[in-house]
């Protein structure tokens, strides 16, 4: 099954609901579960598990065309058992739980949507830097700077002309008692808000070394001399 989460999720909450729509805890723990439980079918039963893959994969094709929201999801897992049951008829002879099938289908789903709607959020904060007359912007946030490291911190920020970014992250050392600032490079599809990251810039404990490191990587790289 694909990773969970569109987003780092720092504060405790499911692994799919790393960014997106509200969701019952209660549902998206159940999506989480339904992917935990299907996961060690890779070393005992490999077969099984590519065709529960194959499954998965049926059905989520058909929610892409019955469920353009979370709304519409969330009425979908209701009857999750029998979703899979009406749309794959050699279910019951697979040998593996249809309800199983049906959430981790939902989850796909559910990260699909919660990814789609994150990309408009990186366009729209994009578009109102670009009215403010701002060269770059912070276009996604998750967690508190104020709290870090002991609730992981992650911002994109992004050069509003390029698209060019910069991925922020702030985590605990391996003694838990620092915080280490991370930099990555990044890019924005300034088309369709998705975001890649790029090559690693360094990690720092020192906060003085991370701001310079933080916009020497903004200014971009530095010019080369000519020969």
């Amino acid at each position: 099954m694909a990773g969970s989460g569109s987003g780092p999720a720092g504060d405790g909450t499911s692994r799919a609901q790393a960014d997106g729509p509200d969701v019952p805890l209660s549902v998206l723990r159940s999506w989480d579960q339904a992917e935990a439980r299907l996961f060690p079918l890779i070393m005992a039963r490999p077969d099984v598990y590519q065709q529960a893959v194959s499954m998965i994969s049926q059905l989520a094709a058909r929610l892409r065309e019955t469920c353009p929201d979370v709304a519409a999801l969330i009425a979908e897992h209701a009857r999750c058992g029998d979703l899979a049951i009406s749309e794959l008829p050699d279910v019951q002879a697979a040998g593996i739980q249809p309800d199983l099938l049906a959430a981790a289908a939902c989850a796909t789903r559910y990260r699909e949507l919660a990814a789609s709607q994150a990309a408009q959020r990186r366009l729209a904060a994009l578009t109102r830097a670009r009215e403010q007359g701002l060269a770059w912007a912070v276009v996604e946030e998750s967690g508190s700077a104020d709290r870090a490291p002991y609730i992981p911190y992650q911002r994109v920020e992004a050069e509003v002309s390029s698209g060019r970014a910069v991925v922020v992250s702030i985590e605990p050392d391996e003694t838990l008692s620092r915080a280490v600032h991370r930099l990555d490079e990044g890019r924005i599809d300034l088309v369709t808000g998705g975001i890649e990251v790029g090559q690693p810039v360094g990690s720092y404990l020192d906060p003085d070394e991370f701001a310079a490191a933080l916009r020497q990587a903004k200014a971009g790289p530095p010019d080369t001399p000519p020969s």
